[in-house]
């Protein structure tokens, strides 16, 4: 009944339920990456954040440097360095995404972070069922 009411087949709907990915979407290298081992290991959701981020400088480094450099909100998401994150506020926690020279702000909750990696991915220009994945793999619904 699921199958049919969303249009597609029972084991993609099987695939949702495990939070797999589509046989549509598995392909791409994003995917890839949070279904693989290096990904899956990762102990918590801050890890498993900033190697999503980690995976965007390495692939998709000038859109990266010019979403950073064109925040448009208050609160500063990735910045240069720790410094650039605390100018917004003293209590900001930032880390090091690994194997860049960015850095991330990290005390946000789980919707939060979904946001932003929503728009960021957007403006590095995936695709909404490949950005719904990548927000599945860490947090709780």
């Amino acid at each position: 009944k699921r199958a049919a009411a969303k249009g597609c087949s029972e084991s993609e709907v099987i695939a949702d339920l495990l939070n797999l990915p589509s046989e549509r979407i598995k392909a791409h290298p994003l995917v890839a990456f949070t279904s693989s081992p290096e990904f899956r290991v990762k102990a918590t959701d801050a890890d498993r954040y900033l190697a999503i981020l980690g995976w965007v400088a390495k692939n998709h480094g000038p859109d990266l440097t010019d979403f950073v450099l064109h925040q448009e909100s208050g609160r500063v998401y990735l910045g240069m360095s720790a410094e650039e994150i605390r100018e917004t506020c003293r209590h900001n926690q930032a880390r090091q995404i690994p194997e860049t020279h960015y850095w991330a702000i990290m005390n946000l909750d789980t919707p939060t972070k979904r946001r932003f990696l929503r728009r960021l991915l957007v403006f590095v220009g995936l695709t909404d069922d490949v950005i719904d994945h990548v927000s599945s793999t860490f947090g709780s619904h």
